[in-house]
């Protein structure tokens, strides 16, 4: 082993991210359902939750309930934000149409029904209906263990 250490530096170079060495195309393509499920799941608990800190009234809300709202709809659009972005990654993947609709659908009608009105039982009408078609689709990613080639 020469004391410059030039050994350790070609083998640094030769161990890179496209490597088929570093990590095989399974494990790749395994990693990255991992990481889209995460982050699909992610954007559900984000709406989830920015739905229940927001709650809902009949009424206009006082000023203090009115600045609950305001946060709790910040992390429902940052919620619609992941699942759009969710449904862009999964479109990318190769995943069947309806599985990006699905997953993308959460993101469209809670941000559509937030901005709508923001102290309506609309968001939650719409999580009832979108959470469920959301997680079909992971669970179809899942059944077929992310491999599906584009055709």
């Amino acid at each position: 082993m020469s004391g410059d250490g030039s050994s350790c530096h070609r083998y640094a170079e030769s161990m890179t991210l496209g490597d088929s060495a570093w990590m095989s195309a399974a494990a790749r393509r395994r990693a990255g359902t991992i990481a889209w499920v995460l982050l699909v799941l992610a954007s559900m608990a984000l709406i989830a939750y920015g739905i229940f800190r927001a709650g809902w009234s009949v009424w206009l809300p006082v000023p203090s309930e009115m600045e609950r709202s305001r946060v709790g709809n910040l992390y429902v659009y940052g919620g619609c934000a992941l699942s759009l972005a969710a449904a862009v990654w999964s479109h990318t993947r190769g995943n069947p149409v309806w599985v990006s609709v699905c997953v993308g659908l959460p993101g469209i009608l809670l941000a559509w029904a937030t901005m709508n009105d923001p102290y309506h039982l609309t968001r939650h009408l719409a999580a009832v209906v979108t959470f469920p078609l959301a997680l079909g689709g992971v669970a179809d990613v899942i059944w077929v263990r992310g491999y599906r080639k584009r055709r």
